[in-house]
């Protein structure tokens, strides 16, 4: 037993506990090898395997509010979604119940079990998490270089969360202050992961791939590696017929992988009362105030911030409700305790950036461009396997044709978890805007 836990989510558990001790010594977390994390290179001690109990018991609240949350999925109703355009993101639980689905005739489906299904669904919950832990570092590098330079208080009192403004009024002068500059825009574009707005083949783009192989490369390798590994060692469907897009079979398995994260991604945001980082107000969940819940140390992607997650003891208590997840107490009284109100993702980006696009391609409604939190999978699927979305992918149609969308019905009712070959994507066409309607 311990075993699998081990190669579950050990790692998963030694990459968020290193960004929290980061973040307590108030530095940017180091770069982390794949490798030096593996539950294969030191046994986990007593205090990680409790750690890795509750990220489990995480993962599977996860999956029980997948198959039997009444709630509507949050992207559909928060205004700080996650994925701009895509506010329709509500699929039908009763649809997505296990064996219940396959009355679809959802493509590919046709050996699905509910063991099949919880492997991918599992496995790429606790890759989400790593994500989070691993890529903070590229995410969060504009709050700590501004840590250590002189006078950014107002920087922090612009673009991080208004708690901030409340707890160090007197430190930012009142010139300082206000929304957020056209400086400040300039000073997070310094940053490769905020140019998502910009086209491959500009100086721009060129600059920002080459620094995303630091900044993605080792997960993104890591990924894809095992997804072709997993091809030769895990028996497939004789009667599988190769995609026109794969350039071997081993990249039909590594897209896999990638399509996987991707959907558990809008899976797993969805399942917070607090979406994102700047709103987190109004009243916690209910079962907050009963005994026997358990926490756990996160580190969300998209969010990037150490959280503390508390779950409830009855999953029932998740039917009519959502996860709640609160600034790490371990960061009171720290070097990082400031950490939380000084630095906004999500604010960044689609409240700042998004604003003010470089390309218009991607606020094309029809066909935009992937979401600034989805570089990773562009980059991944561009750099390793000649590949990138296709059209399409992001569409959002207004109502009622947003059921037809890929978003909507194809990512909303998990279909990668019962059809392992879900993949929109395309060959990259370098010079072109791969997902651009006018060049499929």
């Amino acid at each position: 037993m311990i075993q699998i836990f081990k190669l579950r989510n050990t790692i998963q558990v030694r990459a968020t506990a290193i960004v929290l001790k980061a973040y307590q010594a108030g530095t940017l977390p180091p770069l982390l090898a794949m490798n030096s994390l593996s539950g294969n290179s030191k046994l986990p001690d007593l205090a990680e395997l409790k750690e890795v109990f509750n990220m489990q018991y995480l993962v599977r609240c996860i999956e029980w509010m997948y198959f039997n949350s009444e709630e509507n999925h949050l992207g559909e109703l928060c205004e700080d979604n996650l994925f701009e355009h895509m506010k329709y993101g509500h699929y039908p639980a009763a649809k997505r119940r296990f064996p219940e689905c396959l009355s679809d005739d959802i493509p590919g489906a046709k050996n699905a079990t509910i063991d099949s299904f919880r492997d991918g669904f599992y496995r790429a919950m606790y890759r989400l998490l790593l994500a989070g832990a691993v890529l903070a570092r590229a995410y969060m590098a504009p709050l700590f270089q501004a840590r250590e330079e002189v006078g950014k208080e107002g920087f922090f009192g612009r673009n991080g969360l208004e708690e901030y403004s409340n707890r160090h009024w007197d430190k930012i002068d009142p010139s300082e202050d206000g929304p957020p500059r056209e400086e400040d825009i300039a000073y997070i574009r310094q940053f490769p992961v905020y140019n998502y707005d910009v086209t491959d083949w500009s100086e721009i783009g060129q600059w920002r791939n080459r620094e995303y192989e630091t900044c993605f490369g080792p997960f993104a390798s890591w990924i894809v590696e095992d997804g072709r590994k997993r091809q030769y060692n895990e028996p497939q469907d004789p009667n599988d017929t190769e995609p026109d897009w794969a350039e071997n079979p081993t990249d039909v398995s590594a897209v896999r992988e990638l399509m996987l994260l991707l959907v558990a991604y809008d899976h797993f945001n969805s399942k917070f009362a607090n979406v994102t980082w700047s709103r987190r107000g109004g009243d916690r969940p209910a079962y907050m105030k009963k005994q026997g819940n358990r926490t756990v140390s996160i580190v969300r992607f998209g969010v990037f911030q150490i959280e503390e997650v508390t779950i409830p003891a009855a999953f029932e208590d998740l039917r009519k409700g959502h996860l709640f997840a609160d600034y790490h107490p371990a960061l009171n009284g720290s070097q990082g305790e400031d950490i939380p109100y000084q630095f906004d993702v999500w604010g960044a980006t689609v409240g700042l950036l998004n604003s003010r696009m470089r390309n218009h391609y991607n606020e094309n409604r029809e066909n935009p461009g992937p979401p600034a939190m989805l570089e990773l999978w562009h980059f991944a699927l561009r750099r390793y396997l000649n590949l990138g979305f296709k059209s399409g992918t992001f569409w959002m149609p207004r109502p009622p044709l947003y059921m037809e969308s890929t978003w909507w019905k194809e990512v909303g009712r998990g279909e990668i978890f019962i059809n392992p070959n879900w993949a929109p994507v395309q060959k990259y066409k370098p010079g072109v805007i791969s997902w651009d309607h006018a060049n499929t």
